[in-house]
């Protein structure tokens, strides 16, 4: 393998330990947001939870899809599940870093448009074959 092969190969094993931390920290603040009493103006009422549902029902294609192109690059089980950690280490950043309903929606949209940032990078740039 040449050098810009492994080069490329080092990158997307980047890129997918990157999906797995924005895909921890998305859930973990998808779940904060179910979770709360009293949700934040954007998703306050019967329409926000519709909006926060949607908002859930596409993060989670995306991190499916994510999922699905991180098993087809990882050389082995093992591999995988390293990346799968860095999922709960995701996850346990997002809910030491905000405690509040309003921190959760802004950490769950950033942590949308991260995924879907990361989600584009990886199907273009990294195609698996």
């Amino acid at each position: 393998m040449s050098y810009s092969g492994q080069f490329r190969a080092r990158m997307a094993y980047v890129v997918a330990v990157l999906i797995a931390l924005v895909g921890g920290w998305w859930v973990a603040a998808a779940d904060a947001l179910f979770r709360a009493n009293e949700r934040p103006g954007l998703f306050a009422g019967t329409s926000g939870m519709v909006l926060l549902l949607i908002a859930t029902a596409g993060g989670g294609l995306l991190l499916a899809g994510g999922a699905i192109w991180i098993a087809q690059i990882a050389s082995s089980a093992s591999v995988a599940v390293i990346i799968g950690l860095f999922g709960l280490l995701g996850a346990k950043a997002s809910n030491m870093l905000h405690v509040t309903a309003a921190g959760a929606a802004n950490r769950m949209l950033i942590g949308l448009l991260g995924l879907t940032i990361l989600y584009g990078i990886a199907w273009s740039v990294f195609p698996a074959s």
